[in-house]
């Protein structure tokens, strides 16, 4: 007959169940989902809604690596100001003043950038406060930040 778990919910911590062979979904495995866990650690990857293939995307941004580094760093909300200063100054391009790259990466921020990384759960974005905040699921990403920074930090 087979197990009555969805294979597309089954994970490799599915042993961690209560014991009981029959119900490797028990209780105390569903509280460990409501635990806090280690910042980038694989269960706040299980964790979190933002599929992989999402975060490969979202991240594939050299704008949204450096706000979501920024965040991750902050210990709360930033203004919008603030991460749009951190962005240009660790992204700046040669072929533009620093006034219209700034403009151009508020104008992506705002209108692309913070929207998608709220929708995948990476960030609070509230546009009417000015502020962006980072949330639990922004630690997912965060082994993947240090190694793009680590390796642009190398260039």
């Amino acid at each position: 007959m087979g197990s009555e778990q969805p294979p597309e919910r089954r994970t490799s911590d599915d042993h961690r169940g209560t014991g009981d062979p029959s119900d490797s979904r028990g209780e105390s495995e569903a509280s460990d989902a409501d635990a806090p866990t280690e910042q980038g650690g694989p269960d706040a990857a299980r964790a979190s809604d933002v599929s992989v293939d999402d975060l490969f995307e979202l991240l594939a941004r050299p704008g949204n690596r450096y706000a979501l580094a920024y965040l991750h760093r902050a210990d709360g909300p930033v203004p919008f100001d603030d991460l749009v200063e951190n962005v240009v100054d660790g992204a700046a391009p040669d072929d533009l003043s620093t006034g219209d790259f700034r403009d151009r990466v508020a104008t992506r921020l705002v209108h692309s950038n913070l929207p998608k990384l709220d929708d995948a759960g990476l960030v609070e974005y509230d546009r009417e406060a000015g502020l962006v905040r980072p949330t639990e699921t922004t630690a997912v990403a965060v082994p993947y930040l240090e190694l793009a920074m680590d390796q642009f930090s190398a260039e």
